[in-house]
């Protein structure tokens, strides 16, 4: 189907997918890019493609063409390529998640930029984390910044959002998951830890860190460093965590 007019029914919901509140109410979501649109798993539900060459094929039951114009007001890009698909969000159990026998796990409390975000669920991919958890007042993990960060590890990896921070951490410690906050302030080292079967680490606002009710609740630890910086990026820290827990638990 050809789509003509920027004022169509699909062209206006697309638009509408860059107001997280719409994406959460219709539990949709915008994947754009030819590379990206063709790594959804089948087990991904695409509601249609949009695409601006008909030459490209994207195994999708409904396809709609639209003009290089119109794609441009629904693209948050700067060279679109033309392909784009609006994807139904899945669900997770929560409980399922939590119940491994072993396992690392990644909260994340009020992070706001997009590309830390995409970059610790590519992190969480990579090393096979059990699931993300994201605290309210944190960048939404479906914004299309975020996806496109991600280069598909966001469909690998359970995500949950808007958690209440008390009542997850109270989660975590009924099913046995030992919870670390990185925190500068911290007196031991993440190399200076046994870590046993679950764990959980926390990462904290790129400015702000982790904030007191979740430290008062947790242990602390923080990254060893060679010289006189005085802290790393957000993903790049939690990046140097996981990979030491996951060297010991998956071991």
């Amino acid at each position: 189907m050809f789509i003509e007019s920027a004022d169509n029914k699909i062209i206006k919901q697309i638009i509408s997918l860059s107001d997280k509140k719409t994406r959460d109410e219709l539990k949709l979501f915008v994947v754009e890019g030819k590379k990206q649109v063709c790594e959804i798993p089948k087990d991904w539900k695409i509601e249609y493609v949009v695409l601006t060459d008909k030459n490209i094929k994207i195994d999708c039951a409904k396809n709609y063409y639209i003009t290089e114009k119109i794609f441009k007001k629904i693209s948050d890009t700067t060279t679109p390529q033309g392909v784009l698909a609006v994807v139904q969000k899945q669900t997770y159990s929560i409980d399922n998640v939590l119940s491994a026998q072993k396992g690392v796990f990644i909260i994340i409390d009020t992070l706001q930029d997009p590309g830390n975000l995409g970059t610790i669920i590519r992190t969480a991919h990579a090393y096979n984390i059990n699931g993300i958890f994201i605290s309210k007042n944190s960048i939404d993990a479906f914004s299309s910044k975020v996806v496109r960060s991600t280069m598909g590890s966001i469909f690998k990896v359970p995500v949950f959002q808007e958690c209440d921070m008390d009542l997850l951490i109270n989660k975590f410690k009924e099913n046995k998951i030992k919870t670390y906050a990185l925190e500068l302030r911290a007196d031991k080292f993440v190399s200076d830890i046994k870590f046993e079967n679950k764990v959980a680490i926390v990462v904290g606002n790129e400015s702000k860190g982790i904030s007191d009710t979740v430290l008062k609740n947790v242990d602390s630890i923080k990254i060893k460093m060679f010289t006189e910086i005085d802290s790393l990026n957000a993903s790049v820290a939690c990046s140097i965590a996981v990979y030491e827990i996951s060297k010991q638990i998956n071991c």
